[in-house]
């Protein structure tokens, strides 16, 4: 059996950035593996997606590149509309098949996990790591921003925007929103209307594959492998030792490390953990599972469910310019948090359309992820509950009221733009086209130990269980107001320090 020091699974936004940074100590032996296609050669040779996304609105992810999960609607609220969830099935994971957005989440979001008793996790212990990944170059030269980091930030200039934005950003301003240059700012977090800012430089997506990847690729000490399908974590009694996989031909391998870091994401680290043996009883039992830590996983899923209102303006539903660089954060409610965010998207000139896409970054439902097979071929059960609970109808009624609103300024009437959707026509339009902004989180809970509601504890250790870590998008305790795929990163980053003890 081979033996590693360190197998991280999965080389997404977290496994990539963990498993790189480990390799900087050419003492420490690591094996990043992932279940999609690698791309060794991506520098001299770049592939098609890295470059893909900005000037169309449909879903990122490339078939051949993602993990086709479907959103299961056991309570029956969707209508049968089936629901996309996309997640990047390749080295570099959804870093590099997604919008770019690199929106950092509010500092009250992270100062939230810290009282949950995640000691290190608060804002101000935060933001060194986002300044150290990001070199913003907009911004960079200002005390709360990093300039040297890997991954290139810019904000689109309001010259290269397609023209429904120009609409939407004075719109909200007559409506009283507030200008606001950088939306990372620590004064932008409601009531603001701005340019989204993205990791994306000369067309190239700054995921993991292009920046940490790139640069671990030159290590000897590094190793990278695609095709490599994870079934499970090896435990000799409470302690992982190593991890099985299938390989590109499904043959079955196991290798052994001191340290298995699992960064499958809000999907597949659940699963994975899951066939390991560490889930609910009931659910393991289920499949013929040895039940090895009784612990949540795969509870507590998070989302930001959104909706569009469509309306007909022929010179806005064009798709020439950037596309994503606007976006509103709505006002604060009694609990001081956001509700809705808001930013508009063209159609297309043959339908003379264009909409305003709302999504709820502080959802109330939770969903389930659920292994129903011990073949890791078998995709879990996502379960995201829309449409189960009151507030967030409610959340959705007040985006939905402010954007035909939206439709009735001067910035849109000169457009002669009109809604083709009833201003109370809401809950149809939720049951048959709620989707998801593909900002899923939570399914391996961060917490202390004493909490039944917890997976892993404060340094990502499952609880439990030696040598095993979660770092990921499921580790968060509560979802953050924001993209979260930034926050991802920086899991990444803290992970690696834990390890080396700088945490």
């Amino acid at each position: 059996m081979e033996y590693f020091d360190v197998i991280v699974i999965g080389a997404g936004s977290s496994g990539g950035v963990v498993s790189a940074r480990l390799s900087e100590d050419p003492s420490c032996k690591v094996l990043l593996l992932e279940a999609g296609p690698d791309f060794p050669d991506e520098h001299e040779i770049p592939p098609l997606f890295a470059v893909s996304g900005e000037h169309s609105w449909t879903v990122a992810g490339i078939p051949e590149f993602d993990w086709r999960y479907w959103n299961t609607d056991r309570a029956k609220t969707t209508d049968g509309h089936k629901i996309r969830l996309a997640r990047g099935k390749l080295v570099g994971g959804t870093s590099m098949i997604n919008a770019t957005i690199a929106a950092r989440g509010a500092p009250s979001d992270y100062d939230h996990w810290s009282e949950l008793g995640n000691v290190g996790w608060d804002w101000a212990s935060l933001l060194p790591y986002f300044k150290k990944i990001e070199n913003d170059l907009d911004f960079g030269d200002q005390a709360s921003h990093g300039s040297d980091g890997p991954i290139k930030v810019q904000r689109y200039k309001r010259n290269t925007w397609a023209d429904v934005n120009h609409a939407f950003y004075d719109g909200c301003v007559e409506l009283g929103f507030s200008e606001v240059a950088d939306l990372n700012a620590l004064d932008s977090q409601h009531d603001v209307i701005g340019s989204i800012p993205h990791n994306r430089y000369k067309e190239v997506r700054q995921g993991t594959l292009v920046t940490y990847i790139r640069e671990a690729r030159k290590r000897s000490n590094f190793n990278i492998r695609g095709h490599s399908l994870v079934d499970k974590v090896l435990l000799n009694g409470t302690k992982a030792t190593g991890v099985r996989y299938l390989d590109i031909n499904g043959g079955i391998v196991e290798v052994g490390s001191k340290l298995v870091i699992v960064s499958g994401g809000v999907y597949g680290s659940p699963a994975i953990l899951q066939r390991s043996g560490i889930g609910p009883e009931e659910s393991l039992k289920e499949i013929g599972t040895k039940v090895l830590s009784n612990l949540p996983v795969g509870k507590n899923l998070m989302d930001h469910p959104g909706c569009a209102v469509i309306f007909h303006a022929p010179k806005l539903s064009t798709a020439t310019g950037r596309l994503f660089a606007t976006n509103a954060r709505g006002p604060s409610s009694a609990k001081l948090e956001m509700e809705w965010q808001v930013h508009p998207f063209p159609i297309g000139q043959e339908e003379e359309t264009a909409g305003l896409w709302i999504y709820l970054p502080c959802q109330d439902a939770k969903g389930v992820v659920k292994t129903t097979s011990t073949d890791p071929k078998v995709l879990p059960l996502v379960d995201h509950a829309y449409n189960t609970t009151d507030s967030d109808y409610k959340r959705f009624k007040i985006a939905w009221e402010f954007c035909h609103d939206l439709l009735r300024t001067s910035s849109f009437l000169e457009y002669k733009a009109k809604s083709l959707m009833n201003v109370n026509q809401l809950k149809e339009v939720l049951a048959k086209g709620i989707n998801s902004a593909n900002h899923q989180v939570g399914t391996c809970k961060m917490g202390s130990a004493k909490d039944n509601t917890t997976v892993v504890d404060s340094r990502l250790k499952v609880h439990g269980i030696s040598g095993l870590m979660v770092a990921d998008a499921s580790i968060f305790p509560e979802h953050i107001l924001h993209n979260p795929n930034f926050t991802c990163m920086v899991i990444g980053e803290i992970a690696a320090d834990i390890v080396t003890g700088e945490f």
